[in-house]
C-alpha cells in the first residue's frame, strides 16, 4: 500500500471521529426520568402471559424527560415478574414523536400511524405506516423507520424519501 493511500486513511478515520464527537444525540438524563401518562378518556388493566397490559384511549400523552409521544391510544407493556416497562405503543392519526437532543437543544421530531418506544437495551423508536422523521438538516418518509435514539441512526423499509445533510450537527 502506497504512502498516499495510508495518509488518506488517516484523514477518513480522524474525519469521521470528528463528525461522531459533533453529533448530538438524545439526553442523557432522559433515561433516568420516569414515564408519565396524560390522557382523556379510560384506562384499562388487564395481565396477559408474564406480562401486564395498561390500555388508555382518547388523547393519551406519554412522556419521559424531554420526551414526547402523543396519540389516540397507548398501550403500555410491562414484565410482571420484574415490573420492567417493557414497551409502549401509541396509535394515533397520527401518533406523535419529539426529544431535545443533547448540546444545542435541537428536536427530532417523527410522526406515524403507530409508534412503538421501547428502553430495554437501547431507546429504540419504530415509526410504522406513513413514518416521517425530523432532525437537524435531515428529514425521511418512508413505510417504516426503525429510529435509535441514543445513536441517532435509523434503519427504514421502503419506498422513502427525503433529505441527507452533508454537514454535522
Amino acid at each position: 500500500m502506497s504512502r498516499h493511500s495510508n495518509n488518506i486513511g488517516t484523514i477518513a478515520i480522524f474525519g469521521l471521529c470528528g463528525l461522531i464527537s459533533l453529533s448530538a444525540f438524545a439526553l442523557e438524563s432522559d433515561k433516568d426520568q420516569n414515564v408519565g401518562y396524560t390522557l382523556d378518556g379510560d384506562l384499562i388493566m388487564r395481565n396477559e402471559d408474564n406480562r401486564r397490559i395498561v390500555t388508555m384511549n382518547n388523547n393519551v400523552i406519554v412522556t419521559q424527560g424531554s420526551l414526547q409521544i402523543t396519540g389516540d391510544t397507548a398501550i403500555f407493556e410491562y414484565d410482571l415478574t420484574t415490573n420492567a416497562l417493557l414497551k409502549v405503543t401509541v396509535i394515533g392519526s397520527p401518533a406523535r414523536y419529539q426529544q431535545q437532543l443533547d448540546g444545542k437543544g435541537d428536536l427530532v421530531q417523527g410522526d406515524s400511524e403507530t409508534i412503538h418506544y421501547s428502553t430495554s437495551v437501547e431507546t429504540i423508536i419504530e415509526f410504522i405506516g406513513e413514518a416521517n422523521l425530523r432532525q437537524p438538516g435531515t428529514t425521511t418518509s418512508c413505510v417504516a423507520i426503525k429510529y435509535f435514539a441514543d445513536t441517532e441512526l435509523f434503519e427504514t423499509t421502503g419506498p422513502c424519501s427525503g433529505v441527507l445533510s452533508s454537514q454535522s450537527n
